[in-house]
């Protein structure tokens, strides 16, 4: 009996202990998380007083971090990388596919295997299109040019995918809302070529949709736009899936005084956290974040509303 006992206490205690352990190993730099309100990521190091991070993109397993700096005027973009190794993180450096090259906004695919982001293609006469590398066993191999239908003559940029391969990225070409970029995602019809469509004027506006990060499961959207009502000229909004595959009318992440968008500031460059715990954004030249609950209760607020019906 004793001996059975024992067992179940291990069960109820060690197992809850190791999915703990499991939830919790990522080190965000040392940093204490983030409550309710959007604070300062890492200043003094991963956020300098002394240049301009517009977006970060962890790898799954939290050990690698992706930086996207711009140059004053937006005379340059580097990607700057560091890994952890044991418990402490590497010096910052130009990720090697960046080196060269025009480069910024990073998204790593769910499995680390892939990353992509923003390169000119100097084709076309917009060029700025998506690039993707591999990983390979020591590091990452050569930049790949994404094929139509995702790239095409136009602006195309900020990559996110969901887990089951669903794509959503900014684009310029025919068919928005607006001229400088709308929301576009891509649709897979078993026996045919990949397709992509527009988002459509119930996440899309008639000013500048872009920059967006889609939830690995699909169901919920953030994306920077300039429409009026915001904050500032470039905020933060947020969109959700229902139950029949239409979105709701998207809204402000702007709640409570959370600190997402303020007066007077643009917030881009949104991401989450490889453990679903944190959203990050970029607003005057650092990275900041904040509790991912804030999009649990703004879904709250809108079903309580009655918006998504």
């Amino acid at each position: 009996m004793k001996s059975i006992l024992r067992y179940i206490f291990l069960l109820l205690f060690i197992i809850p202990m190791r999915l703990f352990a499991q939830t919790n190993a990522i080190d965000y730099f040392g940093q204490t998380p983030p409550g309710d309100s959007a604070v300062v990521f890492a200043p003094g190091i991963i956020s300098l007083a002394d240049r301009q991070e517009t977006s970060i993109a962890f790898s799954p397993a939290g050990d690698e971090c992706f930086i996207s700096v711009w140059g004053d005027n937006y005379s340059s973009a580097k990607i700057y990388w560091t890994k952890r190794v044991g418990n402490k993180w590497t010096s910052q450096v130009e990720a090697p596919f960046s080196v060269g090259h025009f480069t910024s906004r990073p998204f790593i695919s769910s499995d680390g295997n892939k990353l992509y982001f923003h390169r000119p293609n100097y084709k076309g006469p917009e060029p700025y299109d998506i690039w993707m590398v591999e990983r390979i066993s020591d590091g990452w191999g050569e930049p790949k040019h994404l094929p139509s239908p995702i790239n095409s003559d136009y602006k195309d940029g900020a990559y996110s995918e969901t887990k089951d391969g669903t794509v959503y990225f900014t684009s310029n070409r025919p068919g928005g809302y607006d001229s400088k970029g709308d929301i576009w995602r891509t649709i897979q019809v078993p026996g045919k070529p990949l397709q992509v469509e527009n988002m459509g004027a119930n996440v899309n506006s008639s000013s500048w949709d872009a920059d967006s990060h889609v939830s690995p499961d699909g169901s919920f959207l953030i994306f920077v736009s300039e429409r009026p009502g915001g904050q500032s000229y470039c905020d933060l909004y947020i969109t959700f899936k229902k139950e029949n595959n239409e979105w709701t009318d998207p809204v402000n992440m702007a709640q409570n005084g959370n600190g997402i968008n303020i007066k007077g500031t643009a917030s881009v460059g949104p991401s989450l956290s490889p453990d679903g715990k944190f959203l990050f954004f970029s607003r005057s030249g650092d990275i900041y974040w904040i509790s991912a609950k804030v999009i649990d209760d703004i879904k709250n607020k809108l079903l309580n509303s009655k918006i998504t019906k």
